[in-house]
């Protein structure tokens, strides 16, 4: 059975909220695997921007994990937002017998380069939740960002129909961030326009930085002086950086404040009221999914899908996954039903008053 069939088997059992375990490993041990690769072992190479953020880590695990029961090797290299040593781990990767490229691209646009570094090689490139905007990409995957944008501003709005609103925008390098401020902006704009809404901040935070969302965030408190009715925070790394800054002013739990990846620290401050929502995206699922994809294109094999992403005069063959809104409300039935996070973990974390009913 190839490639493409164990995609579309598993694509057909997809359930709306997906289990994911966490097992983390180092780059030390990544590196030590990468020197055990065998000759013959078919490889994928995977380019990751960084592994700060906490759901890199899952998607990594995931992605590796289902590649080693394709019968895969995956070669990891991280830039930690260095543009130019992407470049270059992508010109390693390659000249060591990579099959499939993974990226998931600091800066989309500096990312071309990596794009056609591959097409130069005939080695088949996958986005990885970034999409770069190249028609040589051979595949997209990922959570459908504009939904996520729509989701936090629709969300808030629907809480808080009037009053003053800042947005705290992600990497302005990241294709991704755009995509999510033009759903809230094109979400919020009707209000806006009738008078009801102010957006008095609407800033970007250089690599998803919760220290410079907090730097915008206070800005905006003394701008305001502290008149604010929500926060659009485009993930929950911003969201925790403008979290903090309200509580420095005691207006934390006063505000709505959305976010999205469901880290653990996002699901705490939810059900602690500080933080009115995220959005989850089923990044089990979502990586388990690539790395088929990728052991497909390594092989030569097509995938079908029904989705795709235009770009230029090509689409480009895609997986779309819906995310989720989590509440307080939802909290056991989303993230704790699906295993991504734990339910223990969290009630060591809050008075049992605050534990997810």
């Amino acid at each position: 059975m190839g490639g493409a069939s164990i995609l579309t088997l598993r694509m057909k059992g997809l359930q709306p909220f997906f289990l994911a375990i966490a097992i983390l490993f180092s780059l030390s041990l990544l590196q030590a695997q990468e020197k055990q690769v065998s000759t013959g072992t078919l490889k994928i190479g995977f380019l990751m921007d960084s592994l700060k953020v906490e759901r890199w880590q899952t998607d990594l695990d995931k992605f590796q994990k289902r590649a080693a029961e394709l019968g895969a090797v995956v070669l990891v290299e991280t830039a930690e937002g260095n543009d130019e040593l992407q470049l270059k781990q992508a010109q390693k990767l390659l000249d060591s017998g990579v099959k499939a490229l993974v990226l998931v691209p600091h800066d989309s646009d500096k990312a071309t380069r990596i794009v056609h570094a591959a097409k130069a090689r005939q080695v088949p490139l996958l986005c990885y939740e970034r999409l770069v905007r190249d028609p040589d990409v051979a595949f997209f995957i990922g959570v459908n960002a504009s939904a996520v944008g729509y989701l936090q501003a629709s969300f808030l709005s629907q809480k808080a129909p009037k009053g003053n609103y800042v947005l705290v925008g992600g990497s302005s390098s990241d294709t991704n961030a755009k995509i999510l401020h033009d759903a809230q902006i094109k979400v919020l704009k009707p209000m806006v326009d009738r008078g009801d809404i102010k957006i008095v901040s609407d800033t970007w935070s250089k690599d998803w930085d919760p220290s410079e969302a907090y730097a915008h965030m206070s800005e905006a408190i003394e701008s305001t002086k502290g008149d604010i009715a929500a926060v659009v925070a485009s993930n929950d790394g911003t969201a925790g950086g403008a979290i903090q800054a309200l509580e420095d002013h005691k207006l934390a739990g006063k505000v709505l404040v959305s976010g999205q990846d469901a880290d653990l620290a996002a699901i705490i401050r939810i059900l602690d009221g500080t933080q009115t929502m995220t959005v989850y995206k089923p990044l089990g699922s979502q990586a388990k999914l690539a790395a088929e994809v990728a052991v497909a294109l390594a092989k030569g094999e097509q995938v079908k899908t029904a989705a795709s992403m235009p770009i230029e005069t090509k689409s480009i063959p895609a997986i779309l996954l819906e995310p989720v809104t989590v509440t307080k409300a939802n909290v056991k039935q989303t993230v704790i039903k699906d295993g991504f996070q734990n339910l223990e973990t969290i009630q060591k974390s809050l008075p049992k008053e605050k534990w997810p009913q």
